[in-house]
């Protein structure tokens, strides 16, 4: 496995490992943030309500430009674009602590979601432009881990943090490690040439030349409803659990383990995509998820119960759990390696801008719905209907896979024909 992990013969960039680096720090201040906010409003009269009211802006924000600062970053080139998203994140951290007001907080995450849009996109195109075809699984996975444990550590700080000095003093030190990814991007990555002059007016062009691929077309509503679960998972449950009297030191701990069984694996998983190809590692990513869901719905407690003394395990639901966990990792990588194999090199900027147009739309599909089911059912029916509509969304994935699947292998089997004839 070592040995897969290092790739064969290849090593990966300095500078792609300053991203990594980076974009570690940026997703844990995220991570912890999400913790925060739910602290910062868990006062008010319906507190899931409002969390759903602030979250929803950010994803909109995200779908609304992320196909903008990848093209841009294909004018531009990739480096201005992440310091600049990075510092605008900066500025809006340090200005949540001046108003505790749903709509300021609404607002601000708006704008908190533009810049998340200029960090993604251009950053995973910096690696599709650096990294060999051979090897892209496996920097798509150092990317994704990075990523995911960033979210798992952030998780931990955040959770401490409002137990130790509260929540506003928590987003002045979430500011500085944003202030820090910034600064470290903009000393140690060089400024790459730029890859075209021409202006981002033949944009939409070009993202209609990506939806030319048919993997990418068959990809996309899949990875949609991936976004989608995760934007359920982490807006949802940090306040649901606040709302159990769960402190945030043991929400953070419990995202942390959480975090370690899905992103443990990431690079791995992108790796074994290089070697055995795309489809089957996205795959076993889905009916892995599928795993976790039907675990939740049909054994609710098997895995752990939440008592007046703290939080029971029960290591016999542990152990499936964990194993779904572990390959619930292996879809995101291999999906956007697979992006970047359907795309051609001039144009990297505009296809994964795809991909963070699906993390937008997905939360905001997410936390759009959330709202609605809490407006419907009330704060105390709304975590099992949230759970129900995340099966319904993991069922619909799974069709879809179950399609995408045997189309590649219908393709492959018609493609082989001829050559079988020839000889």
């Amino acid at each position: 496995m070592v040995s897969v992990l290092k790739g064969r013969g290849f090593k990966t960039p300095w500078h792609l490992r300053v991203l990594y680096l980076s974009t570690f720090i940026l997703r844990t201040a995220f991570g912890a943030l999400l913790l925060l906010i739910s602290s910062y409003v868990a006062g008010d009269v319906n507190p899931l309500l409002t969390v759903a009211i602030i979250a929803v802006p950010y994803p909109l924000a995200e779908m609304a430009t992320a196909s903008y600062f990848g093209i841009l970053s294909d004018r531009t080139g990739r480096k201005t674009i992440i310091v600049a998203g990075t510092t605008l994140a900066t500025v809006v951290v340090a200005l949540y602590t001046l108003s505790d007001n749903v709509w300021y907080l609404t607002t601000l995450h708006g704008i908190h979601g533009i810049g998340a849009a200029a960090t993604v996109a251009p950053a995973i195109a910096m690696i599709a432009d650096h990294a060999d075809s051979c090897d892209r699984g496996r920097q798509m996975g150092w990317f994704d881990y990075s990523t995911f444990l960033g979210y798992i550590v952030g998780a931990v700080i955040g959770g401490f943090l409002i137990d130790l000095v509260g929540a506003r003093i928590g987003f002045v030190i979430i500011a500085g490690l944003l202030a820090i990814s910034a600064i470290m991007l903009y000393a140690l990555v060089k400024k790459e040439p730029v890859k075209s002059k021409s202006d981002y007016r033949g944009g939409f062009k070009e993202l209609k030349r990506v939806f030319k691929a048919r993997d990418v077309k068959l990809m996309f509503p899949i990875w949609l409803i991936i976004a989608t679960l995760l934007g359920i998972a982490i807006t949802y449950l940090p306040i649901i659990m606040l709302n159990a009297d769960i402190s945030g030191s043991t929400i953070g701990l419990m995202f942390a383990a959480a975090g370690v069984a899905i992103g443990l694996l990431q690079p791995f998983w992108g790796k074994v995509s290089d070697i055995i190809g795309r489809i089957p590692v996205m795959a076993y990513g889905v009916f892995s998820i599928l795993g976790i869901i039907v675990m939740l719905l049909a054994f609710p407690n098997s895995a752990f119960d939440f008592t007046d003394e703290g939080i029971d395990f029960h290591i016999g639901g542990l152990i499936p759990l964990a194993i779904f966990g572990l390959g619930a990792g292996a879809f995101v990588p291999s999906a956007l390696a697979m992006m970047a194999d359907s795309s051609d090199s001039d144009c990297y900027g505009a296809t994964m801008g795809l991909y963070s147009f699906a993390l937008g739309f997905g939360a905001f599909i997410a936390e759009g719905m959330g709202l609605m089911i809490i407006v419907m059912t009330g704060e105390e029916g709304a975590p099992d209907w949230l759970l129900f509509f995340a099966a319904a969304l993991i069922g619909v994935a799974v069709v879809l896979m179950i399609v995408f699947f045997l189309a590649n292998l219908i393709r492959r089997k018609l493609k082989a024909g001829p050559k079988a004839e020839s000889r």
